[in-house]
């Protein structure tokens, strides 16, 4: 049947017979497949898994520096770090102590009572300068801190022998381990901290520089003489209203003012009461954990001032010589190698219309909890013409004023602390002056190269800068849109309304707090007619007979911090 095999006609005892030899076969054939198999793909050896090496910091010298660095804060959740208090954001804190426990730069002392993954600074000698709230940036914030050192121990050691030999005159004078090598340099040869530190951190966190030699006594907190704050905002402060229904119905405004532009000469004549040696529990919030019954502040410096448009523009140094297309540029001889002092002239030819940038600029030895951000309402609620610059003085004099009236802070996305100074008592070493190990040179633009290399300070802030860049150019552009009546090829502005004498339908008052964008508050009522808080003391007793304080036992915080 076709050349196959009628095993129906087979007896059983056949049957079986025939099954046993195709078993046979079948195990034959696979025994030399194997064998062939093994012969042409040979087993591969299996290596042993490598140790993990144990970090021993008692082989390393350390070293007390003190780190500047900057960050843009509207994704964090402030500065410092907070054990058991969950957030949807990281502190720049636990960015920090991740990136200095990940490059083995500290050695924190345990501490048995810390859970598993909360920062630990124990015998770090770690300090902090300014505390910023969450969504405030920072472009001087400053630390200290004790981290490894590239010193070697036999020095360290031998230097600690001298000064017992000091003590001891019957010691040895002399170290025979110290002629070994070269003396250690203590920037040349040092670990480029700044460096590392960028290549782990966030592209929003930056080290900027860094004090090798910073005093004994030095504290990041209570060393800092000057904290220099800005707030920026735009004129209008937000999108003004067209016809009578966005003029302001204030006597003061007389309904001259529209909604969104803010009077700057009256903000900066209400800046200007703020300097000096004030009372500010009107301008804060209190903080009764602290105990605080003081609240006297001297402020250096309080301006409104606007912004020019070379220190606005973030690409501003592309109108620099060494940026140019061309180099060397058509415009400078080949000689020309510095760089110019003056970057309002490099960024003179960058246009700029409305709305422009201003700034709320502080500067004070030291403020009270989000006490920037009070300061900065106040001035938009007068800029707003909704009060008077004298409403500064009112909330100034503690007599008059005795409790604080109910108002809402600013948004905190628009502060940033820009300085922290220390006086003469502190010499920086910026992150492009780092010298090359071994050259006793600079490399600049390489890969190496820590600011303007591939993954350099410059480089990732570019990114940063580019995404915000084409966003907001998009924005702006859709803007323009619909305000132009979305016409295809139109680029008139004819299909916006002329002015007209229709009564304004509603009664509520914007009002704007620096996010933005303004929002109805309802029929505006005069700071100093509001309900009033609570007084610092009763604030600060409620707290202790929550925490089963006896007020005589306690001890009193008389601390001049920094807060936002």
């Amino acid at each position: 049947m076709n050349g196959e095999t009628e095993y129906s006609q087979w007896s059983p005892d056949k049957l079986i017979e025939r099954v046993t030899l195709l078993e046979r076969q079948l195990r034959e054939q696979t025994t030399r497949y194997d064998q062939l198999l093994q012969v042409a793909v040979p087993t591969p050896k299996l290596s042993k898994p490598k140790a993990i090496r144990q970090f021993d910091p008692s082989k390393y010298s350390t070293r007390f520096i003190a780190l500047k660095f900057a960050y843009l804060g509207q994704r964090y959740n402030g500065l410092e770090y907070h054990a058991n208090n969950t957030t949807p954001y990281p502190t720049i804190e636990e960015e920090l102590w991740k990136a200095l426990n990940k490059a083995k730069l500290i050695f924190p002392s345990p501490n048995p009572s810390l859970k598993e993954g909360e920062l630990n600074w124990e015998g770090c000698e770690y300090s902090k300068c300014g505390r910023t709230d969450k969504g405030v940036s920072a472009f001087g914030q400053v630390i200290s801190i004790r981290v490894r050192s590239n010193r070697p121990l036999v020095a360290a050691r031998s230097e600690r022998a001298q000064e017992e030999e000091e003590e001891d005159p019957r010691k040895d004078e002399h170290d025979p381990a110290s002629d070994t090598k070269s003396p250690f340099d203590p920037i040349n040869d040092e670990i480029p901290y700044p460096q590392i530190l960028n290549r782990l951190l966030p592209p929003e966190i930056r080290i900027l520089s860094w004090c090798p030699f910073p005093p004994e006594d030095f504290s990041a907190r209570f060393s800092c003489t000057e904290r220099c704050y800005k707030y920026f905002f735009t004129q209008p402060a937000f999108a003004p209203t067209v016809g009578a229904g966005g003029l302001l119905r204030t006597k003061e405004s007389q309904g001259r003012q529209r909604e969104g532009w803010l009077d700057i000469q009256a903000m900066r004549k209400a800046a200007r009461k703020f300097e000096g040696s004030h009372d500010f529990r009107n301008f804060c919030k209190v903080d009764p954990s602290k105990q605080l019954d003081m609240f006297v502040r001297i402020v250096n410096s309080s301006a409104i001032a606007e912004v020019k448009a070379g220190e606005w523009l973030p690409t501003e140094y592309l109108g620099l010589a060494q940026f140019q297309q061309q180099y060397p540029p058509q415009t400078q001889s080949a000689e020309y190698k510095s760089m110019p002092e003056d970057f309002d002239k490099a960024a003179s030819s960058q246009a700029r219309s409305a709305p422009s940038l201003y700034a709320f600029e502080l500067k004070g030895s030291g403020f009270l909890w989000h006490q920037v951000r009070h300061m900065i309402a106040i001035l938009f609620l007068i800029g707003q013409g909704l009060e008077k610059p004298s409403l500064v003085d009112d909330l100034l004099d503690i007599k008059k004023t005795p409790q604080k009236p109910v108002y809402d802070m600013a948004d905190a996305a628009p502060l940033v602390l820009e300085d922290c100074k220390f006086g003469s008592r502190l010499q920086w070493i910026p992150l492009d002056d780092f010298p090359v190990n071994g050259t006793g040179g600079f490399r600049t633009g390489g890969k190496s190269d820590s600011k303007y290399g591939i993954g350099g300070a410059v480089d990732e802030l570019w990114k940063v800068w580019h995404r915000h860049k084409i966003d907001e150019t998009l924005a702006s552009s859709l803007l323009n849109l619909i305000v132009r009546g979305h016409k295809s090829g139109d680029r008139s502005y004819n299909a916006v309304p002329q002015e007209n004498n229709e009564a304004r339908k509603s009664e509520s008052q914007k009002v704007f707090l620096g996010g933005g964008s303004s929002r109805y508050a309802g029929k505006y009522i005069p700071v100093l007619q509001r309900p009033r808080m609570e007084s610092v003391g009763a604030i600060n007793a409620k707290y202790l007979k929550r925490k089963g304080i006896d007020p005589p036992e306690r001890n009193r915080v008389k601390i001049m911090g920094a807060g936002t």
